[in-house]
């Protein structure tokens, strides 16, 4: 089986079995230039506070080539993202209705898939960071968040992404 499937795999497996504590979150984010799907394990950091890990990958499309004869999209590229995030829930006395505002932010490094090649040449990582806010609300035992972030790192040189998760225990 290929390390880039196993080394996910075994991260969720450790994870899951070592802290029964812990939620689980799936995310999908769209930015303008590619879609991420994402797996955010987390555990209340205090009362009105998160701490989560994301692993994810992110497909970018930057451009078209267009040509007289065709267009393609042949400059895709895929990232490999490993970082963590701090959530914040604000205005704790419900004054916002069923709707609970949050702020974020999330550091950590992502790597180009095609520059990964094995155990002996791990890839090219680079730093990333993003902040953004959102709000959560409930969907019967689901709690669901939109969050709009601003992420920046340097294979997309600083883009807006629009993220929906969902978090269950």
């Amino acid at each position: 089986m290929n390390i880039l499937i196993k080394i996910p795999i075994i991260f969720i497996l450790l994870i899951s079995t070592a802290m029964p504590n812990i939620f689980h979150g799936v995310a999908l984010q769209m930015t303008s230039d590619g879609t991420g799907v994402y797996y955010k394990p987390g555990i209340n950091f205090k009362k009105h506070s998160e701490l989560m890990g994301v692993l994810g990958i992110h497909l970018d499309n930057k451009f078209q080539n267009m040509s007289r004869f065709d267009a393609g999209n042949r400059n895709r590229s895929i990232y490999l993202d490993l970082s963590a995030e701090f959530k914040q829930e604000l205005l704790q006395e419900m004054i916002a209705g069923a709707f609970r505002p949050v702020i974020t932010i999330q550091g950590g490094s992502i790597a180009d898939v095609s520059s990964i090649t094995g155990i002996e040449n791990l890839g090219n990582w680079e730093m990333k960071y993003a902040v953004g806010a959102g709000f959560q609300f409930y969907n019967l035992r689901i709690l669901n968040e939109l969050t709009l972030k601003y992420d920046q790192n340097p294979f997309t040189k600083g883009t807006m992404a629009f993220q929906l998760a969902m978090y269950w225990k």
